[in-house]
């Protein structure tokens, strides 16, 4: 097992409401499972460094172990960061990594895709909707323009400067884009209260979702808003055990873990499932993630009938230059891919090239 943390610098200072990004970046994790190569990705938002030490750190548990099914390996690694009490954070997002490297293995030497290991009959293509836009980055309604020439469904649009400014915002973008998916993603930015009068604000848009009014640990946050004149989506900074109490008090209207950072496939799945047995959309968050990400989150959609799979239709070189496999968005849509595993061949060169 080997870890790649890898960091490009943007040309662009995109912000949202409680951050701002100047790099992409992730940790590549490759595993060898009898021979077959297999590729995971570890989220990061701090320090890739710090993600691949830990990816390294539950490699030593796991290295020459015997195992029948992808969930023993997790349930080892898993085991050992309890004890510590390391069940949330960058501790998990290290193991979502490995995860969905030891699934891509094993659904290239069973020669299926990764859908396919969870379905019987996983869907041949599933919505996809621009991620994100951002007002920093330019006119919206460029931004708009781009989303539509490249067949997406619709957008996210980051918010969370003021339920007046980010009602504009949404208006312009809406007027550009009357029939498209709509979603104001705030990243936590206000308090509860500020999130209330933004509820209230946004009723008349037809937003799909209001993605993380709060911040995603005030779960009191999310009791207060049930009930809010538009529908609530969070679950992207949730790991693991997050989810259940949301899920069962039906906090969310939509769901939405990331693959990379929840605690890999198996969780994200799983989470889909029960939230859609209490009538709770999935939409898996991708963001500013690599094609890895992106073609997990793509197969999870397809056995877990999704609300639309996140795509990033700006420049970002872990998306398109990392790997190929993937298609391009036709109508909304995406075909999910065919070859086994990911479906991704990953480039060797870009690796070497941008792993620090």
């Amino acid at each position: 097992m080997e870890a790649y943390p890898i960091q490009l610098r943007m040309g662009e200072n995109l912000r949202g409401g409680s951050f701002s990004y100047t790099h992409y970046q992730a940790v590549l994790v490759r595993v060898s499972v009898d021979g077959v190569e297999g590729w995971g990705e570890a989220m990061t938002r701090f320090d890739p460094d710090a993600t691949a030490l830990l990816v390294r750190y539950l490699a030593r548990g796991l290295m020459g172990m015997e195992f029948e099914e992808i969930r023993q390996p997790w349930d080892r690694s898993w085991k050992e960061l309890r004890i510590r009490g390391h069940t949330r954070g960058t501790d998990v997002e290290a193991l979502s990594g490995i995860e969905i490297a030891l699934y891509d293995a094993l659904g290239k030497i069973m020669r299926k895709p990764i859908g396919s290991l969870f379905s019987s009959s996983p869907a041949r293509k599933v919505p996809v909707f621009a991620g994100s836009l951002f007002s920093s980055r330019g006119p919206l309604g460029d931004q708009v323009e781009e989303a539509i020439s490249q067949g997406l469904a619709g957008a996210k649009v980051k918010i969370g400067f003021g339920a007046s400014e980010d009602k504009r915002t949404l208006e312009s973008v809406r007027r550009k884009w009357p029939k498209g998916l709509l979603v104001g993603d705030a990243n936590g930015a206000y308090d509860v209260r500020g999130a209330a009068k933004a509820c209230d604000a946004f009723a008349d848009l037809n937003l799909a979702w209001f993605e993380e009014p709060v911040l995603s640990d005030d779960i009191e946050g999310y009791v207060e808003l049930k009930g809010s004149p538009v529908k609530i989506g969070a679950g992207e900074s949730w790991f693991v055990n997050d989810f259940r109490l949301p899920i069962e008090q039906k906090l969310v209207g939509v769901i939405e873990p990331s693959v990379s950072r929840c605690g890999g496939l198996g969780v994200q799945i799983d989470v889909a499932r029960r939230a859609a047995k209490l009538g709770i959309s999935f939409s898996p968050m991708v963001g500013m993630n690599s094609v890895l990400s992106l073609a997990a989150s793509i197969h999870a959609a397809s056995v877990c009938q999704s609300v639309g799979v996140e795509y990033n239709p700006f420049p970002n070189p872990l998306q398109s230059e990392l790997g190929e496999g993937l298609g391009k968005p036709s109508k909304g849509t995406m075909e999910v891919p065919k070859k086994p595993g990911l479906g991704i061949t990953v480039d060797r060169r870009f690796v070497k090239a941008h792993s620090r």
